[in-house]
């Protein structure tokens, strides 16, 4: 067995997900095809390095409620636009975006991780796998775990993005019996 290959997957380099993001549907954009900024963003050898969006879904402090995925209360979050850092506060959550847009492939699966800068610094990501044939910008789901404010950088990079390819499934996201309902989301999106 290839050492990349794991339980029929193998893990794609940074000359496969090159060849994914050129042509007539590429698999993200905008790409970059090199690593820049800092915290960096772009193409790395066995992965990509998403940047964070100006899009921040931040929930309504002080309110005493319950957040069921099942009935979701929308109206405790508001919505914000940031030009250049956004502060997450102590012990506390937003939800962001990617500036990256994803189309996924038929065989192709993505899975995210956050940076070391920020993870060094008490920074969760969250995100839930990119299934085969998925298309929208990443909700990304941020966590302060310190006990002091973090500044999240706009525009920079906030996580890594690794992508496996595999035997084409029976069924792609678009074709789940649950709903994809997060198909097209354009950015932040709340629970459906």
């Amino acid at each position: 067995m290839n050492v990349e290959t794991f339980a029929g997957f193998s893990l794609l380099s940074d000359r496969e997900i090159l060849a994914l993001c050129q042509g007539e549907r590429p698999m993200i954009t905008p790409f970059v095809p090199r690593q820049e900024g800092k915290p960096s963003y772009g193409l790395s050898s066995f992965g990509y390095d998403i940047r964070l969006g100006r899009r921040f879904l931040v929930p309504l402090g002080g309110v005493s409620a319950v957040l069921d995925p099942v009935n979701f209360p929308r109206e405790l979050f508001r919505e914000l636009v940031v030009e250049d850092v956004f502060e997450l506060a102590p012990h506390s959550q937003v939800l962001a975006e990617s500036v990256e847009t994803f189309w996924m492939p038929d065989d192709v699966l993505g899975v995210c991780w956050g940076k070391s800068s920020y993870a060094r610094c008490g920074l969760l990501v969250n995100v839930t796998p990119l299934e085969p044939r998925w298309r929208g910008r990443l909700t990304l789901e941020l966590a302060n775990l310190s006990p002091l404010p973090i500044r999240l950088h706009v525009g920079q990079g906030i996580a890594q993005v690794v992508f496996f390819r595999g035997r084409r499934p029976a069924r792609g996201y678009d074709e789940k019996e649950a709903g994809g309902h997060y198909q097209d989301q354009p950015g932040a999106a709340l629970p459906m």
